[in-house]
């Protein structure tokens, strides 16, 4: 896979954690109206896809050079 091709995937990743965490954090504050049994717990999903964020934002950081590890 060359560099701009994984540039691209990452950020369209990115754009992914984003979109869900905003329907996570949507999801999860609205008013409640229907009572379901099942309901996906909303918020366990956002703060996933942050974290999941966070690491790609570390990782596109890495391809443009930055070294973020210990050495």
């Amino acid at each position: 896979m060359s560099h701009s091709e994984d540039l691209i995937l990452s950020f369209v990743a990115l754009a992914i954690c984003g979109g869900l965490v905003a329907l996570g954090f949507r999801q999860n504050f609205k008013e409640k109206t229907e009572f379901r049994s099942v309901r996906p717990p909303w918020m366990i999903i956002a703060l996933a896809a942050i974290s999941v964020g966070f690491m790609i934002v570390v990782h596109i950081a890495n391809l443009f050079g930055l070294e973020t590890g210990r050495r």
